[in-house]
């Protein structure tokens, strides 16, 4: 509940509201109340400068609000401040802007050497050194543009300035509000320039005030819009009706590219628009450059008559990385996976989960198949450096989950690119953080031995300190940085965060799922255990901007034991791994298989009842798993499938040994093929030299030689593949030694 009562500012609690929650409810809203949101979840007493938020069941006045919504504090003045940096008048002895909320604590006023008072965001001891007046068609002072200069040591010219708008304060005769919101655009000096277009004169438009007062010193018709270079508003245009107009750019891209704005906009309305580039001018020089040197109006009117080129409407140099129609076909940005169906390289995606769903040890799952280039749940991943900043429990993913991980996947000893940030970050603060993980990121990246692909943020939450999630401008300021992080990278950005308390939908304001490319979302699914009456999971495609949604993979958690501690009690963590028995989303019968993976799995039955062998003890399998060397399945395979009883097909062309290459090559494929889904499907694993059958149920198949039942131990478990090359790039049977 709010520490202020809402009556000091009760007066601008309507514009408040109506600034940071845009219009009411007009159905809703009655009398003195107005409510906001569809469902009328806000409601604000504009009589007694009252909020409250009926979903959070909370309230307060109008600084309360402004606290809630825009992350400024109560104490210390800061809502007050931000009232009047948007332009309301809070009642006081001192000019606005100045005061804070206690009396113990507040500045002096802030005054220049000739007494004009100074808005916060200035520098202290800056000078207000111009002070440009906007009138309206009576002359009537709408707005001014004012320039301040302070001494700036640190700076190459010796000095800073900065140019603000400002409004006379209705309210209070002499003062100014620092806010220009909402103000009719008006051309500079504007009572001279209707009488001039009147008259018939030829009218010059240029970049700033000063370039216009110059020009009007040497009898020359001119104005500008007021913001400087590419701001040149459509509004201005009626004020310059039939005239003639002449463009003079400064010499620079943003002045030519001005020019094109200023032209587009007229050149319907006015009589004729031409661009005038002025001689000899230095780089980003300008008329307040040519009339020191000796420009005149007679020189300008010479020049316009000689050297002015009618506006031609010219394609801009694009700040948006445009790309027009026919070059659209052409190569570009290409949507390279990352992991393939899953993630997209560049890109920035979210894990989110209820606490405790399994979303952290799927992120790390993630993590390491790039960092290891094996498959993900039968996914091919795209190998590369990866970067996981670890937020919360970092202790714990070092200590415990990681380890877990090596051991389960047998790369204790294996030089991964990859590298854990332990501290916490803040990409709510400011930019700093977002900055140096960038920075650090692309500096691992380059002393790793894999190109960076991958930086994950560990929590989302953890990383956001002080921001409220529910608030739009705070999402959006951190999405920009982590928009920043992976521009400056080139990496993937993954966040993982909690779902909300309905658990369906990433916590927080909308903006964020919507500025992602991809989500998965992470769940345990009810009263669902597997046969070894492990609690089953499930992750899902819930966002796929470029590709298919609704990809679906169960897994479980099984642990792992890392040790003992001095009390004698295991140390363990847990690894993701496929779900055992009917949790896996087969029926009774098991999986099926046909066609050449049918004849591939029968070759591998076929050998390990031969010559199948128990696992070495390192191998940590089952004793009931038998294990055979790949070579032994190529001799197999080989008789097999390079069957010569078979016809050969001899295309036009062709010799005899072309055709038994290309019938080699495609039985190949076909083994590959084969060799994916029966992987995929957890049916056989490998190392780099070795496979095995898990013992998944395979219908039309027995139980694996030595197995007389589905084993209860996970297929997942013991998979010793090796790092480097991914032995799923090449054949694991070696089929290339076909003849």
């Amino acid at each position: 509940m709010a520490t202020d009562t809402g009556d000091k500012f009760a007066t601008h609690a309507r514009a408040v509201a109506e600034q940071l929650l845009g219009e009411p409810n007009k159905n809703l809203s009655k009398g003195d109340e107005l409510r906001f949101g569809n469902q009328g979840s806000i409601s604000v007493d504009v009589k007694r400068g009252q909020f409250y938020d009926h979903q959070e069941n909370e309230g307060g006045g109008v600084l309360w609000f402004i606290a809630r919504s825009t992350g400024k504090t109560v104490d210390g003045g800061h809502a007050v401040n931000w009232l009047r940096d948007n332009g309301y008048y809070v009642e006081d002895d001192r000019p606005p802007m100045q005061q804070g909320k206690g009396s113990g604590d507040r500045p002096p006023p802030r005054l220049d050497a000739d007494g004009n008072w100074i808005p916060n965001h200035v520098p202290d001891g800056a000078r207000l050194t111009a002070a440009y007046d906007y009138a309206d068609k009576d002359g009537k002072l709408a707005y001014q543009v004012v320039r301040y200069d302070w001494n700036d040591p640190a700076s190459p010219k010796g000095h800073g300035k900065t140019f603000l708008q400002r409004r006379p304060d209705p309210q209070h005769e002499g003062r100014f509000r620092y806010k220009n919101q909402g103000a009719v655009p008006l051309p500079y000096r504007l009572p001279e320039l209707i009488e001039d277009v009147a008259a018939g004169l030829c009218i010059f438009i240029v970049e700033g005030e000063k370039k216009v007062d110059m020009l009007r010193d040497i009898g020359v018709p001119a104005t500008c819009n007021h913001g400087g270079a590419g701001k040149f508003p459509r509004e201005l245009a009626q004020w310059l009706a039939g005239a003639e107009v002449v463009v003079i750019p400064d010499n620079d891209a943003a002045g030519r590219d001005h020019a094109q704005i200023v032209g587009a906009n007229l050149k319907d309305i006015a009589k004729s628009v031409s661009i005038l580039n002025l001689p000899e001018l230095p780089p980003k020089g300008s008329v307040d450059d040519w009339i020191p040197a000796g420009g005149n109006a007679e020189e300008l009117y010479r020049l316009r008559a000689d050297k002015a080129e009618a506006y031609k409407p010219a394609a801009p140099q694009s700040k948006f990385n445009a790309v027009t129609w026919l070059d659209i076909p052409r190569p570009g940005a290409e949507l390279k996976p990352l992991i393939k169906g899953i993630l997209t390289q560049n890109e920035i995606s979210l894990v989110v989960g209820e606490s405790q769903s399994g979303k952290s040890f799927l992120a790390i799952e993630l993590a390491m198949a790039v960092a290891r280039g094996v498959p993900f749940f039968g996914h091919k991943s795209e190998r590369g450096a990866v970067v996981y900043q670890a937020g919360e429990s970092a202790a714990g993913v070092r200590r415990r989950r990681l380890p877990a991980y090596a051991q389960h996947n047998f790369c204790t000893n294996k030089d991964l690119p990859f590298v854990l940030l332990q501290s916490q970050i803040d990409l709510f603060g400011g930019d700093e953080h977002a900055h140096a993980l960038a920075a650090e990121a692309v500096a691992w990246g380059a002393a790793m031995s894999q190109p960076l692909r991958l930086i994950v943020i560990d929590t989302f939450n953890r990383a956001t300190p002080g921001a409220n999630e529910n608030d739009g401008r705070d999402m959006g300021a951190i999405i920009e940085r982590c928009e920043y992080i992976r521009r400056e990278t080139g990496a993937h950005v993954m966040l993982v965060h909690h779902l909300n308390a309905g658990g369906l939908k990433p916590r927080g304001h909308t903006s964020l799922f919507a500025a992602v490319d991809s989500s998965i979302s992470v769940r345990k699914v009810d009263e669902v255990v597997d046969a070894n009456g492990r609690q089953v999971r499930e992750w899902s495609i819930s966002k796929m901007k470029e590709g298919e949604d609704g990809i679906t993979e169960r897994f479980v958690l099984p642990q792992v034991v890392l040790g003992h501690d001095r009390d004698g009690d295991e140390i363990t963590s847990c690894v993701v791994a496929a779900p055992l028995g009917d949790a896996s989303g087969e029926d009774d019968s098991g999986s099926r298989v046909s066609g050449v993976n049918a004849l591939v799995l029968r070759a591998i039955y076929d050998v390990v009842a031969d010559k199948g062998t128990p696992a070495p003890a390192a191998m940590k399998l089952p004793n009931s798993v038998r294990i055979v060397m790949k070579t032994e399945i190529s001799e197999r395979l080989r008789s097999v499938m390079n069957d010569d009883s078979e016809p050969l097909e001899v295309k036009d062309g062709e010799t005899e040994d072309d055709a038994k290459r290309r019938r080699t090559e495609a039985n190949r494929k076909a083994a590959a093929r084969a060799r994916d889904q029966l992987f995929g499907k957890g049916i056989i694993q490998m190392t780099a030299d070795h496979v095995w059958l898990t013992g998944k149920n395979v219908f039309g198949f027995p139980p694996p030689p030595g197995m007389s039942r589905r084993p209860r131990a996970d297929p997942q478990q013991g998979d010793a593949q090796e790092d480097g090359p991914n032995p799923r790039d090449d054949l694991p049977f070696d089929l290339g030694d076909f003849q």
